[in-house]
């Protein structure tokens, strides 16, 4: 099981950035494999206070192994053409040398019948990054061809998951073929359920719609010691792929996310 960081950039309670870059080395250090990055939620429930692919692209020159994961706002359903978001994340791709992973965060409710709309983001994310020239024609967008630059290292594209906290969003990002990163926080019984919605979502996947390798990624804001042990030793059991550990902001400051970090790393030998 992969063992990963979490961090919430933009809110009131804020991380500066050179306090991050050392528990990031830290983590890397000690061989974590991703640091995540999402915006804080606003009061409204959006997602839009923060640029988490600022922090990224200076975290790219000031790592070398450890993936940097881009949480990203406004792409499902999409409120504008995601061409900038394309070119960005092809830009973080390249100054991580391959390192970029991406978590689409939904935003609104799903309206009956509006599955299409709700994946035209992610579409022509993919369609972006993996085609020579691009263009798209919707009752939402148009866009005539365009050769979409640069292109990330990773090909066909960097994985992309859907970041959620609901059975739907389990069971919509197995049926969309893109990995899952659980935010619910919820009991074990609990991600079990959003666990097996997920599996069953990409069963009932189309083929040619899978754009990222089957993954599951539960996220818990863990207190170091024994109980913590249990249960990070209990997700190794039900088969979880990758433990995302919130690490900022925290009451405790910067010692609190570095014993968090030697923490999560220490326990390699049980859950890696």
């Amino acid at each position: 099981m992969k063992r990963s960081l979490l961090y919430q950039l933009g809110g009131a309670e804020g991380v500066d950035f050179e306090t991050l870059a050392k528990e990031v080395a830290l983590a890397e250090e000690l061989g974590g494999d991703t640091v995540w990055c999402f915006p804080a939620a606003g009061e409204g429930g959006d997602f839009r206070g923060a640029a988490p692919e600022i922090w990224l692209s200076a975290l790219a020159r000031r790592t070398r192994r450890i993936r940097l994961g881009w949480g990203l706002a406004g792409m499902m359903p999409p409120t504008d053409p995601p061409i900038r978001v394309a070119e960005q994340g092809a830009a973080l791709d390249l100054a991580s040398e391959g390192r970029l992973e991406t978590a689409l965060i939904p935003e609104g409710e799903l309206r009956e019948g509006a599955d299409e709309s709700w994946q035209e983001g992610l579409r022509m994310l993919v369609d972006m990054w993996d085609t020579a020239t691009f263009s798209w024609t919707s009752s939402r967008f148009e866009v005539q061809p365009v050769d979409v630059v640069p292109k990330p290292v990773q090909r066909p594209h960097p994985p992309i998951r859907l970041a959620g906290w609901s059975v739907d969003h389990a069971r919509r990002a197995g049926r969309g073929g893109l990995g899952f990163l659980d935010l619910s926080g919820a009991s074990d019984a609990m991600l079990e359920v959003h666990r097996d919605a997920y599996s069953e979502g990409r069963a009932e996947a189309d083929p040619n719609d899978l754009v990222c390798v089957h993954a599951y990624a539960v996220a818990g804001d863990f207190v170091p010691g024994e109980a913590a042990l249990e249960r990070l030793a209990k997700w190794e059991a039900l088969g979880f792929d990758d433990v995302v550990v919130r690490v900022g902001p925290l009451e405790g400051g910067h010692d609190e996310a570095m014993e968090r970090i030697r923490f999560l790393t220490s326990v390699q030998t049980q859950v890696h």
